[in-house]
């Protein structure tokens, strides 16, 4: 296996941790705003982090069995989700700021 693929598994290793992270933040959030209809969102959020650990766990597959195929397609295919999925997360955090906003304006 070439360094680079090691470098690469180290990579997903640590994606993985941090999404992991990512959905214990997230089950915070979901506890903060249980009744809120935003809360969805969140949980569209979560759908994407357990969609994203998969595609880690994907790519350690395909690099350890050197599937190149699928090594490329990954590639692609993982630009544009982690686009959606951060855009997903800039527009779902805006939501939530202006929730947070109206409700402490309400209560002023």
């Amino acid at each position: 296996m070439e360094w680079y693929s090691i470098l690469s598994i180290i990579f997903s290793i640590n994606g993985i941790l941090l999404f992991g992270y990512g959905i214990h933040v997230v089950k915070r959030i979901l506890r903060l705003f249980p009744k809120a209809k935003i809360m969805r969102y969140w949980r569209i959020i979560l759908i994407f982090v357990v969609f994203f650990i998969f595609g880690y766990l994907t790519n350690i597959i395909a690099l350890i069995f050197d599937i190149e195929p699928l090594i490329h397609g990954m590639t692609g295919f993982t630009y544009i989700t982690g686009a959606v999925f951060v855009v997903g997360v800039i527009m779902v955090s805006h939501l939530t700021y202006t929730l947070i906003k109206n409700s402490y304006e309400e209560q002023s």
